[in-house]
């Protein structure tokens, strides 16, 4: 997979889908929003993106291969941060750390860094910033653990 973003759930799934299309004018038809079991009735084109719920805060799951990197051109990290600005909202991505529990979050200015998720729940919960972020400045930051400074 190329793309793996979660969408804080305060915006509407159509919203993060009309973003992709205003950013990089992907036709709607080719995103498809909804519970993954009901993929199979979705009328139209085989979909290059997926929206799905993932429950909790960041309740949208994006997901995407190579095709919509295609019609993009985008990261995984300019794609959410395009998103955001368009729809107003904030996303998570793996950081690409081997801490599980480290993401980056990117702000609805597009601005981002990393962030420290709760390990001992079952749903994406930001617990604080590992680094300053400037659409962010609310965020309490803690400073990462010397063994995690180097990423």
């Amino acid at each position: 997979m190329t793309y793996g973003i979660y969408f804080d759930g305060s915006v509407s799934a159509d919203a993060i889908r009309q973003a992709l299309h205003a950013v990089y004018n992907v036709p709607a038809d080719l995103v498809y929003a909804g519970p993954p079991e009901a993929l199979n009735d979705h009328p139209g084109p085989d979909p290059v993106a997926l929206i799905t719920p993932a429950g909790g805060q960041f309740a949208h799951e994006f997901s995407a291969g190579d095709g919509l990197r295609e019609l993009t051109g985008a990261t995984e990290l300019e794609l959410a941060q395009g998103i955001c600005r368009v729809a107003r909202t904030r996303a998570l991505l793996d950081d690409g750390s081997p801490a599980p529990d480290y993401w980056l979050l990117v702000a609805s200015d597009g601005s981002y860094g990393r962030v420290q998720t709760d390990p001992d729940s079952d749903e994406l919960t930001v617990l604080y910033a590992l680094e300053p972020i400037i659409g962010e400045p609310g965020l309490r930051v803690v400073p990462p653990p010397d063994w995690a400074k180097t990423w």
